[in-house]
């Protein structure tokens, strides 16, 4: 991966810094922008083989790190932002996504806006994806939309956002919310045999996952706070409200059926057809399988990258020329 690291202010208050990447394609000219969403504790540079693969086939690709995420709490974590902790503001979610499109924007500044633009959101980045795609204000900002490994309709997520804001209220906002974690993931193992360790479900690959436990930046515990935040993305994307005001752009699902985040991909193929009521949205789903929730973790990766590459290429090539 050969990605300039940028800086630029976050777009909630208190004056913290974002780390942005951009890398540029292998080829020129290039045939558009495709900027990724990271997961939950998760982070930009876990993508590079993503990356690669797109930059040699003539994409650039560029995409940040939320705040308490990767190099982006590295910039802050002495301004008293912790890991998986958004911010204080009552509106710290939707800041994630002013900051998203400040990214955008610094990629049309630098790439040109002739160039077709592609959102692809995996896990809790395809709720802030989903969030910009529902989002009147930023429609056609994106050519086309992917939502990797997303999650179908969660009727506890206001109660979530209830109980996270309980918990705020007694000074553990900044703390990590180990009973949140453990009523949202605790029964994420459950049809693995035998699982080695609490990650089990994120892939298949024994490999990635040993790296993933071992990974400091990864896999670590939401504040109370920062579950606000997400349960309140996944509140707004799921209403009724958001699905009438979805763009019209071409979206792709991508899910396994062994990911306890998509439903077992029940829950994705639910947010598929809600999206492809309307007939003048193109939807496309890619079901691969008995996989985990990282399918770009997966041995079935390389198929993952050909597909999400022909979605792209078919999406945009008219706006590419």
């Amino acid at each position: 991966m050969n990605a300039e690291k940028i800086v630029f202010e976050a777009s909630v208050a208190g004056g913290n810094k974002i780390a942005g990447f951009m890398s540029p394609a292998g080829s020129v000219p290039a045939k558009g922008v495709f900027q990724i969403c990271h997961g939950m504790a998760d982070y930009f540079g876990r993508y590079e083989e993503l990356i690669d693969y797109l930059n040699e086939r003539g994409w650039h690709v560029c995409g940040m790190d939320m705040l308490g995420h990767g190099a982006t709490y590295e910039l802050n974590k002495d301004r008293d932002m912790p890991l998986g902790f958004f911010g204080e503001a009552k509106d710290s979610a939707l800041c994630i996504l002013k900051d998203e499109m400040k990214m955008h924007k610094i990629a049309k500044e630098h790439w040109g806006d002739d160039l077709p633009y592609v959102l692809y959101g995996h896990s809790m980045g395809s709720f802030v994806a989903r969030n910009i795609y529902v989002t009147p204000e930023f429609a056609g900002e994106f050519d086309a939309f992917i939502f990797a490994s997303t999650m179908g309709y969660e009727p506890a997520a206001g109660f979530g956002i209830f109980l996270a804001k309980f918990f705020s209220l007694f000074g553990m906002k900044r703390k990590p919310g180990k009973i949140l974690n453990g009523i949202a993931f605790g029964q994420y193992n459950k049809k693995i045999d035998n699982p080695k360790t609490p990650f089990d479900w994120v892939t298949s690959d024994e490999t990635e996952v040993e790296k993933y436990c071992k990974d400091p930046l990864a896999g670590f515990l939401f504040t109370c706070k920062g579950f606000m935040d997400l349960f309140t993305l996944v509140d707004r994307m799921q209403s009724k409200k958001a699905y009438s005001e979805a763009s019209k752009a071409p979206c792709m699902l991508t899910y396994g059926e062994d990911d306890p985040v998509a439903g077992y991909g029940k829950g994705a193929q639910e947010v598929a057809d809600k999206f492809a009521q309307d007939k003048g949205r193109p939807v496309e789903v890619r079901n691969y399988g008995h996989y985990r929730h990282e399918i770009q973790n997966e041995p079935v990766r390389g198929q993952y990258f050909a597909d999400i590459t022909e979605f792209i290429n078919k999406n945009t090539e008219a706006r590419g020329k």
